[in-house]
């Protein structure tokens, strides 16, 4: 029988991000409807992700330290990222996340927990408890896809342009 940790291995390429309201509203798409974003999953039991809005402000300064205030707020919230130490139940199929570090420092040092499911080379997860996002608690549901062939691909491009500056 394989683990569910052996299952998470890797790195996952973000297909969607939805977030439900517990009381009922619409779904919201906080990062957009075409976010960006990248899990990875280590065998050592770390983890990391991000998940960016596609449609972010560039800085006219072209210096990460010198945003306007538009900016910097395009940039704030239009972008979620953490890293940490992770755990898995397998009896419970629940992912725990012990957050060392996070662009939101609310989240640092506390836990977050995911129901994990697959679907063939398919990962959701869906936030355990709910969340306070944009004034209202909600649920999350994020769907993943292995990147394996992804990587792969990557790393053809990159032998093609090593190949082509020889």
């Amino acid at each position: 029988m394989t683990s569910l940790k052996n299952e998470l291995l890797g790195t996952w390429k973000l297909l969607s991000y939805i977030e439900v309201p517990i009381g009922g509203d619409d779904s919201l798409f906080p990062m957009g409807k075409n976010p960006y974003g990248l899990l990875m999953y280590s065998p050592d039991g770390f983890m990391s992700v991000q998940i960016s809005r596609e449609e972010r402000l560039p800085y006219a300064s072209n210096d990460k330290l010198q945003p306007s205030q538009d900016e910097m707020l395009s940039s704030l919230q239009g972008y979620i990222a953490f890293c940490g130490k992770f755990k898995v139940d397998n009896s419970s199929a629940i992912v725990s996340y012990m957050i060392k570090s996070s662009l939101f420092p609310n989240w640092k040092n506390k836990v977050q927990r995911r129901k994990i499911d697959f679907e063939g080379d398919i990962l959701y997860l869906k936030s355990t408890e709910p969340i306070l996002s944009n004034g209202q608690y909600v649920n999350s549901y994020m769907t993943w896809q292995k990147t394996d062939r992804v990587l792969d691909d990557f790393q053809e491009r990159i032998r093609k342009v090593y190949q082509v500056q020889s």
